[in-house]
């Protein structure tokens, strides 16, 4: 039997993995040593591992300055930490020589099955190509500047598209920088195109989006109801952004990620969605339309006539309105009945 010693980062991540098939093994910062701790908290010769004849593996601290650790055992969850001097290994024991951790098993211990890839493995790794991703966040840039000028009255100047345009790229290079950060962090793993790709892809799902959802609010009006529909649609990108987020950049399991990924953004979003839906049945003495600028042809359904509009006006609010003779009719015969009643 033989043993395996890993040597982990801070992150917990194996850094270094020795094979030990002798008698004796040694770690420390000598280059001498069997294995060699880059590790300023360690002395020159820090630790010896001795085969006994026995068979047992036995962890001799050589006096050092900062001591050795067990800081417990990963197959036996009732092995107590603390310091030791001389100490019989365990497969599965997590020892600490100054900063430096350090895992051992036995060689012949069984380990987990492998862990299928995720279906979409292949796409993050189609978008971490950088072409792909810079041809994206072109593409975000341009359709939102394109939907601004569309939807401008007045004369466009160039300085609103540039503003347009740099914001759209330094937000989406801001978020993919921030989520490159914590991979890099958790998992030693940057992925900035891939982020880079998902967020400018979120970006110009939402761009089309507005734009057919302008086209729906110009044709029906639909006022209050825009703001829940534009809850339900980002109520899928946002989930689905941040679960490729936090798949790229954190250790979190399946059931967590999925927990973060729908809890965080809808949560949010339910608050202002709660605001509005609580207002949709408010009366509102002017009724809420677009005034948007569109062109005829995005038109869906027939037009109403501007009188036609006015005599059904009435009915739609249930406001009984009186044409003058009428009212001047009503008001004669008012005055006579008074007149009347004053004589007798």
């Amino acid at each position: 039997m033989a043993l395996i010693i890993e040597e982990l980062n801070r992150a917990h991540r194996v850094q270094m993995r020795y094979h030990m098939d002798g008698d004796k093994f040694t770690l420390g910062r000598a280059y001498s040593n069997d294995a060699i701790l880059e590790d300023i908290h360690t002395d020159g010769r820090h630790a010896e591992i001795r085969r006994e004849e026995d068979g047992n593996y036995i962890l001799h601290d050589l006096n050092t300055v900062n001591g050795s650790q067990l800081l417990g055992n990963l197959k036996d969850r009732s092995v107590k930490p603390g310091e030791i001097s001389s100490h019989q290994i365990s497969s599965g024991d997590l020892i600490q020589c100054g900063k430096s951790r350090l895992r051992i098993f036995n060689c012949d211990d069984s380990v987990a099955e492998a862990t299928p890839l995720h279906s979409l493995e292949n796409l993050f790794a189609s978008l971490s190509h950088p072409l792909y991703a810079i041809l994206l966040v072109l593409a975000v840039a341009l359709s939102t500047a394109l939907l601004s000028y569309l939807g401008y009255a007045r004369t466009y100047q160039w300085t609103i598209a540039v503003n347009i345009l740099a914001s759209a790229v330094i937000g989406l290079v801001i978020y993919a920088g921030v989520w490159a950060f914590v991979g890099r962090v958790v998992r030693h793993e940057t992925h900035f195109f891939a982020h880079l790709s998902i967020a400018a892809i979120g970006a110009l799902t939402y761009a089309v989006w507005e734009w057919f959802g302008s086209v729906l609010n110009y044709n029906f009006a639909i006022g209050n109801t825009m703001e829940v529909l534009d809850f339900l649609v980002l109520a899928i990108i946002l989930p689905a952004m941040l679960w490729c987020a936090c798949y790229l950049a954190t250790n979190l399991g399946r059931a967590w990620r999925w927990a973060v990924a729908l809890i965080l953004p809808i949560g949010f979003l339910g608050l202002s969605l709660v605001e509005t839906i609580s207002s949709i049945d408010d009366f509102s003495e002017t009724p809420e339309i677009s005034t948007e600028l569109k062109y005829d042809n995005m038109l869906l359904r027939k037009p109403v006539p501007m009188q036609e509009f006015i005599t059904g006006s009435a009915a739609q609010f249930d406001i009984p309105i009186k044409n003058d003779e009428s009212e001047k009719g009503s008001k004669d015969s008012s005055s006579e009945e008074d007149d009347s009643a004053e004589v007798e």
